[in-house]
């Protein structure tokens, strides 16, 4: 008798463990000729997602998760990472491969791409949702980093589309310093041209640019010995991203501006958000400046979680339980 029972649990584990696969699996849609905010079209515009959790009867428990820079959807739902930051027991999570990102359209997978916005990566997430999913609104929109960046251009762009947004290490206009680390990003990949030796090299330029920021000197000098630079540094170039890719990234961050985008001054932010917002920065990020979203949350009035850790813009690994209290309290 003991047999079948152990036979009809391992059935019951392995189905739901299928689930779950599938569930995490990409899904590629096709959203038609794509118009950017400039006018250039986006030919047969693929956007990729995968979810995770099941979806309420009435929809009412959506949370949009868009891609941060240099990663995709498959990085945020990896069992080690998505947890560590929400409780996403109560929720349907759609976490988007924001355009650009290798997955959805992209320099790497599609003919004469043309420049993109943080505005036409969220106006594709839209057309996504809305036209293909049948949702015509959302619970939460949350995202990391460059996600963070979307996540404030969402609130401007649909501020009634959804009834809770969290950037988090993100901002809603670049400072000078975001640039200066951009542009110098982008200048050695433009400046590469189109010899493949000289483009590896100037990606592990970049890549150096990258890390550099990420960290605080204080956190690198913890975690990397001075015999192991080469080592750690070589381990980075493994896994570059398309230059192409890395360079359209870029070009739409250096001209990310939501008060732009939104033809509003900063002072008059409060007249243009629906949403309940979460604010969350790390206060020694260098990527990634947290002055913008400090005056964005003092104009606004709203709660603001400030990471103090000396990991800089890798806060979100190093000071992730504060964040997953912070998001699950506040989506409660």
């Amino acid at each position: 008798m003991k047999t079948p029972v152990k036979y009809f649990l391992f059935t019951i584990i392995l189905f739901s463990s299928n689930l779950i696969l599938a569930q995490h699996e990409l899904q590629l849609v096709n959203i038609g000729d794509f118009t950017t905010t400039n006018g250039s079209i986006i030919k047969d515009c693929k956007i990729g997602y995968r979810t995770v959790g099941k979806l309420n009867i009435d929809s009412s428990n959506v949370i949009l998760w868009p891609s941060w820079f240099d990663g995709t959807s498959e990085n945020i739902v990896k069992p080690y990472n998505l947890p560590k930051w929400i409780d996403s027991t109560e929720f349907y999570i759609i976490v988007v491969d924001a355009l650009t990102d290798g997955i959805s359209s992209s320099p790497s997978n599609t003919v004469d791409f043309p420049e993109v916005t943080i505005r036409d990566m969220i106006n594709s997430q839209y057309e996504l949702l809305v036209n293909y999913l049948n949702i015509g609104h959302i619970y939460a929109v949350l995202g990391i980093s460059m996600g963070g960046m979307q996540v404030f251009e969402w609130m401007v762009a649909y501020p009634d589309f959804m009834d809770k947004a969290i950037p988090i290490i993100g901002t809603p206009k670049q400072s000078s310093y975001d640039i200066f680390v951009w542009q110098t990003q982008a200048d050695l990949i433009n400046e590469a041209g189109a010899n493949e030796d000289d483009i590896n090299l100037a990606m592990r330029r970049v890549y150096d640019v990258c890390y550099m920021n990420c960290y605080t000197p204080s956190y690198f000098i913890r975690k990397v010995q001075p015999e192991g630079m080469n080592i750690w540094r070589n381990k980075t170039y493994n896994h570059m991203m398309n230059s192409k890719d890395y360079l359209a990234g870029l070009n739409a961050m250096l001209s990310h501006d939501i008060y732009r985008s939104a033809s509003i001054d900063p002072e008059n932010i409060s007249n243009v958000i629906k949403a309940d917002v979460l604010i969350i920065v790390s206060l020694q990020d260098h990527l990634v400046n947290p002055a913008s979203s400090i005056a964005f949350a003092k104009q606004l009035d709203c709660t603001l979680v400030e990471l103090t850790g000396d990991c800089g813009h890798i806060a979100v690994w190093c000071e992730a339980n504060i964040i997953k209290e912070a998001t699950s309290s506040f989506l409660k």
